[in-house]
């Protein structure tokens, strides 16, 4: 039988609902559960595929991980994570055969139509909620170093008004050594400079003819 004007009426408790709207992860989980509501048979329904045949009661539909992966745009991985946790959360039950995998939606507790209601004989009000941990993703790790870092820093050489490095006679402090005096060329006398000229001025007159 076609329903038309389908309306759900689905119970979730706070930990389902805080799974549910976490956006920080790798796929939409509350795309993956509106699949589910969709996926899910309203009335009894006979599924015959190869070598596998089965009856689907209300709240309950087929579906492999590979189909799955499909429908949400990702890996086999991910779509069997996905599953496993919303056994976890309570919202989904699945029992795998040999050749498919048969989900029990178990938040889901009346279909209201436009033709009748339909309730679902699988619902469950107060579900079993388990922990999830949470996918973590390798860092890398950097070892800190033995031993600290020492940076050294070298002084500004500056000259003062004798013309020595105060750089270098810091460093002379250090190793003790007294610093060695520059002799300073002797610029002659103005008495000297006199005698000289005197000197200069009789030999020129010694030799006059």
């Amino acid at each position: 039988m076609r329903y038309t004007n389908v309306r759900y009426s689905t119970l979730l408790n706070e930990a389902q609902y805080d799974y549910l709207s976490d956006e920080c992860q790798d796929i939409n989980r509350m795309k993956c559960f509106k699949t589910f509501v969709r996926l899910a048979v309203m009335e009894q329904t006979k599924v015959t595929k190869t070598h596998f045949s089965a009856v689907l009661q209300p709240g309950q539909f087929i579906a492999s991980k590979v189909e799955l992966s499909l429908m949400w745009g990702c890996n086999r991985k991910t779509a069997t994570r996905i599953i496993k946790e919303f056994n976890q959360m309570g919202i989904l039950r699945s029992e795998p055969s040999n050749r498919t995998t048969i989900h029990t939606l178990l938040c889901l507790s009346v279909w209201f139509t436009d033709q009748r209601t339909i309730k679902n004989p699988f619902f469950v009000s107060n579900p079993t909620v388990k922990p999830i941990e949470k996918p973590t993703r390798p860092t890398n790790h950097v070892p800190p170093k033995s031993g600290a870092e020492t940076v050294e820093v070298s002084k500004p050489t500056t000259t003062d008004s004798g013309g020595t490095s105060s750089a270098v006679s810091d460093d002379m402090q250090e190793r003790n050594i007294q610093p060695t005096a520059v002799e300073k060329p002797q610029q002659p006398s103005c008495h000297q400079d006199r005698s000289f000229l005197q000197e200069e001025s009789t030999k020129g007159k010694g030799t006059e003819v």
